[in-house]
């Protein structure tokens, strides 16, 4: 007998660490955090079933985007420390952000569990749809970490699912 989930689990930390090392080729490590202050600079991956339902929300800090950003683009860490100083996150560490967490998605695609897929990036300074914004700042099914990554520094990640 098998039995299908009508919703994705909350992935663990494990697979969330190894999914993001192997990408960005570089050590990562989590450790407990707190949710990212809600902040018109945080980013927000919207991750949907094939039937276009919000099944889950990651919620990084500037900090976060820029840093896993540079890093997959291989960009001098200077570099990233400067557009966190600037508060901006430059087109070239955005669209490595979207790679980032559009790989992520794979955390979610258990067997048995519903195909989830990366919909939609928004931010920095983008509004969010309420309900977007809602289900992130939901309390229960949700891990919240500092994630470091060496030779480019720490930031936060919320993962939240539905």
């Amino acid at each position: 007998m098998t039995i299908r989930l009508e919703q994705s689990p909350l992935p663990n930390r494990h697979a969330v660490r190894n999914t993001i090392q192997d990408l960005i080729g570089r050590d990562v490590d989590l450790a407990d955090g707190v949710p990212p202050p809600s902040k018109s600079s945080n980013v927000v991956a919207v991750y949907v079933t094939d039937l276009l339902v919000a099944a889950a929300v990651a919620v990084i800090d500037l900090e976060c985007a820029c840093r896993l950003g540079g890093c997959l683009g291989m960009v001098p860490k200077a570099v990233v420390e400067e557009a966190i100083a600037a508060r901006e996150l430059p087109s070239t560490m955005h669209d490595n952000c979207y790679e980032v967490l559009n790989v992520l998605a794979a955390v979610f695609n258990l067997k048995d569990a519903p195909h989830v897929r990366l919909y939609q990036m928004y931010g920095p300074n983008v509004a969010l749809p309420a309900d977007i914004a809602k289900l992130g700042a939901m309390l229960g099914s949700r891990m919240d970490v500092e994630l470091k990554i060496a030779g480019y520094g720490a930031g936060m990640l919320s993962i939240v699912v539905r």
